[in-house]
């Protein structure tokens, strides 16, 4: 039994070891020229992304889910990084109106939980608004 448990810390330390490489590749930013990535800053234009944008969140999609959301890209031209935002705040300055639609809309569940979360919390410490303790004798 004591042969197992180094073997088992290597094993262990081995597939943390393999786990970890996949995540720092996976942190990697995406080539611009990559099929599917979001086109350098130097080809935005309002007309390129906005009506596809617009049609997905009109379907009723939510903007934290678009595809272009949580990554980070390369520009391959000069090795600069950007991201979703990056194109929201540009179109927002450009005036394309894309940055309005990005807004997410208040999830009613997420206030829902909130709301019960926050009367028990006043309840646990004794906001119960009488002033003493309510006692039947």
């Amino acid at each position: 039994m004591k042969r197992a448990f180094p073997t088992l810390v290597a094993s262990a330390a081995a597939i943390a070891l393999v786990g970890g490489s996949a995540l720092a590749q996976s942190s990697q930013p995406i080539a611009s020229d990559t099929q599917g990535a979001l086109d350098a800053p130097e080809y935005w234009d309002c007309d390129r992304i906005r009506p596809e944008y617009t049609a997905y969140l009109d379907a009723g999609n939510a903007p934290e889910n678009w595809r272009y959301v949580g990554k980070t890209y390369r520009d391959v031209a000069n090795d600069r990084t950007y991201t979703w935002q990056d194109w929201l705040d540009w179109a927002d300055d450009a005036g394309c109106g894309a940055a309005r639609l990005a807004e997410p809309k208040p999830n009613t569940a997420v206030g829902i939980l909130l709301g019960f979360f926050g009367a028990g919390l006043i309840a646990a410490v004794g906001g119960g608004g009488g002033g003493g303790s309510i006692s039947p004798g």
